[in-house]
């Protein structure tokens, strides 16, 4: 019965690794206000919605594809 155990905790200790990790979100202005998007915050100002929260990933994901987007 120890083995199985053993053998228990061990699938649950890599469940534990692999599982996805939550992305803290963050308000428009709490990422307009933030070191990382200093150089950017004019163009996050203008793309991200009011109200809306994002993980600094997302936010720079939809940055980057507003800056990748054709000119019309």
């Amino acid at each position: 019965m120890a083995k199985a155990l053993k053998n228990e905790e061990k699938v649950g200790a890599a469940a534990c690794e692999t599982a996805p990790k939550k992305e803290k979100n963050f308000t428009k202005e709490q990422l307009l206000n933030s070191e990382r998007f200093r150089g950017k915050r004019d163009l996050a100002r203008a793309v991200l919605a009011d109200g809306k929260k994002y993980s600094a990933e997302e936010a720079e994901k939809i940055i980057d594809k507003f800056l990748k987007g054709s000119v019309r």
